[in-house]
């Protein structure tokens, strides 16, 4: 979701006339520290896929982490106001995460409602190890991905409290730093 909103933020604030340089001049500092909390990310998810048994026995575990790094680079980036929009976005979906045991629990009622049967498939298999199925024992079901995102959205999906405040961060934190402000 966080890339829909970050095109769709650079496409408002072009319209706006701003301009796509100023991104390059946010005061950003331990950008690897993100970089690096994503791409832990992508690879549980494109490496559980294939089976990696290890990845599958530490999963949980390497997304906490991706986790933790992602919270020290909004701590190291609180001097820039959206970050700690964004910050707390990723907190809300960390506490639920480690809540469930580093999974994020997914509705699969909101799963049904998004068109996503698939994805149930995928998250019954347990090679998907950052969701798992919300249930009777699930933690903070509130804080899941609860939030049906159905079409005629382009990319159906299942949010949760945390991707919509992380969502409104990223897209105020391109608009003011894009769009010049007219005093």
């Amino acid at each position: 979701m966080l890339l829909d909103i970050f095109f769709f933020s650079l496409a408002v604030a072009l319209i706006r006339k701003g301009k796509l340089r100023r991104l390059a001049d946010l005061p950003l500092k331990r950008t690897e520290l993100i970089i690096l909390g994503f791409l832990i990310q992508f690879g549980l998810v494109f490496l559980g896929q294939k089976g990696f048994s290890l990845l599958l026995k530490w999963g949980a575990y390497l997304h906490i982490l991706s986790y933790l790094l992602l919270l020290v680079a909004m701590w190291y980036n609180r001097h820039i106001r959206e970050m700690r929009i964004i910050g707390l976005g990723i907190l809300i979906n960390f506490i639920v995460i480690l809540a469930n045991g580093g999974q994020m629990p997914v509705s699969v009622d909101a799963l049904l409602r998004a068109h996503l049967e698939d994805f149930l498939h995928l998250l019954s298999s347990k090679t998907y190890v950052i969701h798992t199925i919300l249930g009777e024992n699930t933690q903070l079901k509130f804080l899941a991905d609860v939030i049906p995102l159905p079409p005629p959205y382009p990319r159906p999906r299942v949010l949760s409290i945390g991707d919509i405040i992380m969502a409104v961060g990223l897209f105020i934190l391109i608009q003011r730093n894009m769009v010049q402000r007219v005093s």
